[in-house]
C-alpha cells in the first residue's frame, strides 16, 4: 500500500514527516533519509494498529490534491510503500 508523506526541514531539529491519510501518524529525524525510514516504519505500525482494532486501512491520498493544503506548503513529498499483508488479530483474550 502506498501512502504520500510530506516532510518539512525544521530549523536546526532535522526533519518532520507526516502521513496525512493516516491520523496520528508522524515522525521526526536527523536526517531526509533517517526520516522516511523511520516514517515507512511508522506507517507500518499504524496499519498494524488499525488492523488489530478491526479497522480497515484507508487509502492513499492523491498527492496533487494533498499539496493544494496550505498546512503542507514548503514541504517535501515523498510516496512511502509499506507491505500491507498484515496478520490476522489474535482472537485469543
Amino acid at each position: 500500500m502506498r501512502y504520500p508523506v510530506v516532510v518539512h526541514n525544521i530549523e536546526y531539529a532535522g526533519f518532520g514527516a507526516i502521513a496525512p491519510d493516516l491520523p496520528h501518524c508522524h515522525c521526526h529525524a536527523e536526517t531526509l533519509d533517517a526520516t522516511l525510514q523511520k516514517m515507512a516504519e511508522t506507517i507500518f505500525q499504524r496499519l498494524e494498529d488499525l488492523h488489530e482494532a478491526g479497522e480497515s486501512p484507508p487509502p492513499g491520498g492523491d498527492i496533487d490534491m494533498l499539496r493544494k493544503n496550505p498546512a503542507y506548503a514548503g514541504g517535501i513529498w515523498a510516496m512511502i510503500d509499506v507491505d500491507h499483508e498484515l496478520p490476522a488479530p489474535d482472537s485469543n483474550p
